[in-house]
């Protein structure tokens, strides 16, 4: 009985210990006053919900957490070395000068300037006090200690808390959560969505739908991707999101799904729901929206996050005496070049170049991109990014053939932000040369020297799946690639069709037993398909 009595003695204990907290929007400053529990909150585009989370090096981690109708329920970290809970703060001073302390960190948040970041001090002074000034329902939290990055935000793209100038390109507002009040309660949402669509994208697949209507409107959607059934979701349960699982905001409309395997089937399911934890209600009963995609196959030509080094990567230095080298911030790993040393800037042209990438001649891609991030930091001339096809490993590449393809990209703007690159479309120069190099192209003055950083740096193609080739061996097609004529030998009488990367019929021409020659000077350059009989075979016209 005693053995009993103690187990339920530690369960209680535990539940006690792990007792959720609902919180509710502020929507007025007037709402606020010393000595309330607050969470801070950010969206993304799609209206997910981010915390406040841990205290990293230089700002404070967000991650994803459910809200609905104005007010979330959850458990707080009671750790400071959480990494999976949000942070509660306790509000301090009052308007024009309030404080938010952080009992696990023994600190209150603050603005220390010199970057973009939002730290923890155990002193209070000017830089801890903040002036909310609202928009719509948010907050414009400004320190008053007069730094340059006095304005507290929440970044999207890095899914952080940080402070940032008024002239900075991130603007997302914050917005206060305050303890206390009952969640509101909504029914099972009345309809399911229309006009349910699953398109391949690549790799990927995008989801779109018309949202729902009906006299009870969902909040959020739970879409789900499986290679077999789908296991409907179940009242009370929350589904987190994963690979094969997203929650979407009502009114986004659309989601893609990425991490999935290439060529293989998958059918999408879409359930609205209202309310989130374990009041959460989905509408999960039979008629639920279906729909198939197959996402092709993605190869990795280059991946190089320089972990190790340079990598695959290498530096030619043509002047200056500053190199291309990795270095490590936050324990994050890059290629970084700065001309500026010795307390001067220095003249320097700099090239970090890729080993040679070769396109298989067994794999037709349907696409080939080329992307990458970088961040840096003061004036100085743009970084510049080429491909090659003849550059020969280890020479000075001033003396070979570059395309300069820089324009194709988006870059860092400066206070060594990172900005994702976006992919570009390198397609019909990879597949007509076969193999060629990327490089970056640093360069600085004597008076101007920025410092650029490099990182995750990939090329990838998508196969095709829709076009394939078969019965090769039976085809016998020379020189591939071709300027003006290709040869083929045809085993009987046959026509011979030439196709586009599009599938479009280009060229029909009719073979004779033997050797034909067929004319393809008037083609533009690029990759295309021979068809004859049952077989057909990749060429590439330059």
């Amino acid at each position: 009985m005693k053995k009993t009595l103690l187990f339920l003695t530690v369960v209680l204990m535990g539940l006690s210990m792990i007792a959720q907290t609902t919180y509710t929007k502020v929507t007025s400053e007037s709402e606020l006053s010393a000595g309330d529990k607050v969470i801070l909150i950010g969206y993304n585009g799609d209206g997910q919900a981010f915390v406040m989370s841990y205290q990293k090096p230089n700002n404070r981690h967000a991650i994803a957490i459910d809200e609905a109708g104005g007010s979330i329920t959850t458990v707080v970290a009671t750790s400071a070395s959480s990494q999976t809970e949000p942070f509660e703060l306790t509000v301090g001073g009052a308007s024009g000068a309030w404080t938010f302390f952080d009992e696990l960190n023994n600190g209150y948040l603050y603005a220390p300037g010199g970057g973009n970041y939002l730290k923890t001090q155990g002193t209070l002074d000017d830089k801890g006090q903040w002036t909310l000034a609202m928009d719509g329902d948010g907050f414009v939290p400004t320190s008053n200690g007069g730094v340059e990055q006095n304005i507290m935000r929440y970044n999207v793209t890095s899914t952080l808390f940080g402070c940032y100038k008024p002239s900075s390109s991130v603007t997302d507002l914050v917005y206060i959560f305050k303890e206390g009040g009952a969640p509101v309660i909504y029914p099972e949402p009345s309809n399911y969505p229309t006009s349910f669509m699953a398109t391949a994208n690549g790799a990927n697949v995008k989801i779109t739908w018309n949202d729902a209507t009906g006299a009870q409107l969902p909040q959020k959607y739970l879409v789900l991707a499986s290679t077999g059934n789908i296991t409907v979701p179940q009242d009370g349960i929350p589904v987190a999101n994963s690979n094969l699982a997203q929650n979407v905001s009502y009114g986004a409309q659309e989601v893609t799904f990425t991490g999935l395997n290439g060529g293989q089937t998958y059918r999408f399911a879409i359930f609205p729901y209202t309310n989130s934890g374990e009041n959460i209600d989905y509408k999960n009963g039979s008629g639920y929206p279906v729909a198939y995609a197959t996402p092709l196959i993605v190869t990795d030509l280059l991946f190089e996050d320089f972990d190790s080094d340079l990598g695959q990567f290498l530096q030619y230095s043509v002047s200056g005496e500053q190199i291309w080298h990795q270095a490590t911030y936050n324990n994050v790993t890059y290629a970084n070049m700065n001309g500026y040393a010795d307390g001067a800037a220095h003249e320097n042209e700099d090239w970090l170049i890729s080993p040679e990438i070769w396109i298989g001649a067994d794999i037709y891609f349907e696409s080939i991109s080329l992307e990458f991030s970088t961040a840096m930091k003061f004036d100085g001339e743009p970084l510049r990014v080429m491909l090659s096809s003849n550059y020969n490993d280890g020479d000075n590449p001033n003396g070979y053939d570059w395309l300069d393809i820089t324009d194709g990209f988006d870059y860092s703007t400066g206070n060594y932000e990172w900005v994702e690159s976006g992919a570009f479309d390198i397609t019909e120069y990879a597949l007509v040369n076969e193999s060629f190099y990327v490089a970056f192209v640093y360069t600085s003055t004597d008076t101007a020297a920025s410092s650029w950083e490099i990182d995750y740096v990939k090329v990838s193609g998508v196969e095709q799946l829709s076009v394939n080739e078969n019965e090769a061996a039976s085809l016998n097609l020379y020189p591939n690639p071709a300027n003006n004529n290709i040869n083929i030998v045809a085993e009987k009488d046959a026509q011979v069709q030439i196709i586009d990367m599009t599938g479009r019929i280009v060229m029909s021409v009719n073979a004779v037993e033997g050797e034909n020659s067929i004319n393809v000077a008037d083609l533009e350059s690029g990759v295309y398909f021979v068809r004859m009989n049952n077989a057909v075979v990749k060429f590439v016209k330059r």
